[in-house]
């Protein structure tokens, strides 16, 4: 590691890579995933694992791309088809990262990035470079196939994350090679809002709090009413709030950039100005009317784990979600040049709930997210089964030391190793590969997973052990890619955890509600424990490569049901018989 590395970056890195399990990765590599770990939303990470955003070794210029649609990570031509195919409007943003340690900037790999970056945007060959082509390839069909549907021109989001000190990073060169790379993208005339930064060591600091600290801000509440007392819940205050205090409790603190973390357990993303009610809000937020806007709307809902009585009507809060309000706050937001100087004097209703209880909270949660239409598998995370399968997790009886993050952000501050945290979205992914026979399901984003997989998985009657075991196996594997295994092999991941099921148990899994099941669950649990799985996974691996025709199968086929299906005959027909391991 660089030696001009600033000491407290170095230290944070260090940290980040014991948490995520990739101490054995080079340097460059992991400070490429520290740096997009830190810029890149938490709802985009959330969707796959960091080492995965990683180029191809020696893509020029650039580190990492993260290409969104309509809230889903995209990264070949068939995502954007099963992101644009049912929606009327499509919203896409694109993320660009260079991520250098050097304690300096450079001014010519500023200037390269933005080459690099523009050479991307118009779907140029890099016929070299297999992930980023895959990528530049599906903006383009994006761009033949659905323009008619953009809700606005794609936007960019571009990051040269540096350990530089402040003195750097601001200069006046610095400043003028960052401009003329904003000025040549927007000179290419199909793009919307495009951004760019230069992240110096202050700047890697302070990106680091936001993601990694509870948040804390201070209030003032208008006309508060303390409700009595109440089991689990050690302060609740009806009240109003004014839309300058809205704004500090929705800022990033930085700019004018909204905090999309304090929307994590909000169920419903913001839906736009397409949507009339938002519409109407910012409407009302712009004109004479916008004093009735405490009776006209409903206001938001604030869980927070502590709270703190400040001189006058104010309160300090920490650990906060906005739970509902999630479209007010953004109308707001986007309503902050209509209202001129009215800040002060507009208002909106609050309700906030202190409280420590974890139960409570998603009670809450559930509640206020319960009176609009709210798709079902967006609160998955709150149902019964969710609950006991958190619980059986936390109990660990098979000692696989994992943890199950039911809700968005609930390990903040809290001395977990990240690596170890099993999401909803890696929960089915793994249990669709291991125990459902369908891989192919496996590869495709969460809302359309739910809907292949959904009515199979988080049953009241399932046993919990499936699913911890599961869980363990994409972890093993996972693992396996940082400590030995061909990185190449990614794309058929949770087809080899398929083979890896049918090679310890010799046959078809039990049903999921069954003991039997439970009982196959802790035959792979402790096949896993072995000594020499790396070598069991490449010999799978190989082994379906083989039987693709020499090859790893294209990522069109591995999506297709009939690969799945011959794989299957395969391994139900002895073809699992030869390896030798």
């Amino acid at each position: 590691m660089g030696q001009d590395m600033n000491p407290l970056i170095r230290g944070l890195f260090n940290d980040f890579r014991k948490a995520e399990e990739i101490t054995t990765l080079g340097d460059s590599d992991a400070f490429e995933i520290f740096a997009s770990s830190l810029v890149l939303p938490n709802g985009l990470l959330a969707q796959v694992q960091k080492t995965d955003l990683l180029l191809d070794g020696g893509t020029p210029g650039i580190d990492v791309i993260a290409f969104e649609v309509n809230g889903n990570l995209i990264w070949d031509i068939d995502d954007v088809r099963d992101a644009c195919e049912n929606s009327s409007k499509v919203d896409v943003a694109l993320y660009f990262v260079q991520a250098k340690r050097s304690g300096s900037v450079s001014g010519v790999e500023i200037l390269n990035f933005g080459q690099v970056i523009g050479s991307f945007l118009n779907n140029r060959p890099f016929s070299s470079y297999p992930k980023i082509e895959a990528l530049a390839k599906s903006l383009g069909y994006l761009f033949d196939n659905y323009a008619s549907r953009l809700k606005a021109p794609p936007a960019v989001h571009i990051y040269f994350v540096t350990t530089a000190p402040r003195n750097s990073v601001t200069t006046e060169s610095t400043v003028e090679r960052v401009n003329s790379v904003v000025s040549d993208i927007n000179g290419l005339g199909f793009l919307g809002l495009v951004t760019a930064e230069v992240l110096g060591a202050d700047e890697v600091h302070s990106a680091w709090k936001r993601k990694n600290n509870a948040n804390e801000v201070e209030i003032r509440l208008e006309k508060q009413l303390h409700i009595p007392e109440m089991p689990g819940v050690d302060q609740a205050i009806l009240g109003v709030i004014s839309v300058e205090e809205v704004f500090k409790l929705i800022k990033s603190g930085e700019g004018d950039v909204l905090d999309e973390s304090v929307f994590y357990d909000n169920v419903r993303g913001f839906k736009g100005l397409d949507n009339p009610v938002n519409k109407q809000i910012v409407d009302t937020l712009g004109s004479s009317e916008r004093a009735l806007l405490p009776v006209l709307n409903n206001g938001i809902t604030i869980v927070a784990s502590s709270y703190s009585p400040k001189p006058g009507d104010a309160v300090s809060i920490s650990d906060y979600q906005i739970v509902n309000g999630c479209q007010t706050s953004h109308c707001i937001h986007l309503a902050k040049e209509a209202l001129g100087g009215a800040f002060s004097s507009v208002f909106v209703p609050v309700r906030l709930v202190v409280t420590g209880d974890e139960e409570i909270a998603t009670k809450i949660i559930r509640a206020t997210n319960s009176q609009t239409e709210v798709q079902e598998n967006d609160l998955v995370a709150l149902t019964n089964f969710q609950k006991k399968l958190e619980d059986f997790y936390n109990l660990d009886g098979n000692d696989v030391k994992l943890v199950y993050e039911r809700r968005s952000g609930q390990f903040y501050g809290k001395e977990v190793v990240k690596a170890r945290v099993v999401n909803i979205s890696d929960q089915m992914k793994a249990i669709s590969a291991v125990f459902l026979d369908a891989p192919q399901s496996a590869t495709r984003y969460v809302s359309r997973l739910y809907d292949e997989v959904g009515s199979s998985i988080f049953r009241e009657d399932h046993k919990l052990s499936p699913y911890v075991a599961s869980a363990f196996a994409a972890y093993r594997i996972e693992n396996a890619f940082r400590t030995g295994l061909d990185p190449s092999f990614k794309p058929i991941r949770y087809h080899i955890l398929m083979a890896y099921k049918y090679h310890v148990l010799g046959k078809e899994s039990a049903p999921l509600e069954s003991r039997a099941c439970e009982e196959q669950s802790v035959e792979i649990i402790s096949a896993l424990k072995r000594p020499g799985q790396v070598d069991v996974f490449r010999a799978l691996a190989e082994l379906i490569a083989t039987f693709a025709g020499g090859q790893l199968p294209s990522s069109d086929r591995l999506k297709r049901q009939q690969f799945t299906q011959e794989l299957l005959r395969f391994f139900q027909s002895g073809g699992l018989d030869s390896l030798k391991i």
